[in-house]
């Protein structure tokens, strides 16, 4: 059949089929080709992405890793020093020893690894400055202890002066 056709028709076919060729290539080489590379580089750009997060995430485990170490060290250190010998001195130092009126244990409470000890201790005829300085004791004891309740309330005889009611808690190991 093809010999049958003349030369012009013959050109035409050529093209033709050079035309299809070209189509095929584009749309069945060159277009899945260029698509998979971009799917190619949104998933390395989303790995990029993740291993960023990654490092993030692991820098952010390292500094909660020293952090949780060095309350584990302050705890082993603390366990000599009760939290009533804490108080007690830093009740005496600040507000003086007899103005501590109440010191008392309350029940612990075991949590895990954990035992959270609560005292409850009273300081009367402090001013401002006294109380500010106790609670910042408190809180830059190693390791810090909670407060869960505080309550001031003004002397009746002397109005700068402040009764001072607080309850305490500390972590230490089972």
């Amino acid at each position: 059949m093809i010999k049958t056709l003349n030369q012009r028709e013959l050109y035409a076919l050529a093209g033709a089929a050079v035309v299809l060729a070209v189509l095929l290539i584009v749309f069945g080489v060159v277009l899945p080709y260029g698509a998979a590379g971009k799917r190619l580089d949104n998933r390395i750009s989303s790995g990029q992405a993740q291993l960023k997060e990654v490092r993030q995430l692991q820098a952010d485990y390292l500094t909660l890793k020293k952090q949780a170490d060095q309350l584990q060290r302050d705890l082993d250190r603390r366990e000599t020093n009760p939290p009533l010998n804490f108080l007690e001195q830093t009740a005496s130092q600040i507000g003086g020893r007899e103005n501590l009126v109440l010191m008392r244990p309350l029940p612990s409470v075991v949590q895990g690894k954990l035992r959270i000890e609560t005292t409850e201790f009273k300081l009367e005829r402090l001013d401002m400055e006294q109380v500010l300085r106790i609670l910042q004791e408190m809180e830059q004891a190693s390791p810090p202890m909670r407060v869960d309740r505080l309550h001031l309330k003004q002397r009746f005889d002397n109005a700068a002066q402040l009764d001072m009611s607080v309850t305490v808690s500390a972590a230490r190991r089972n």
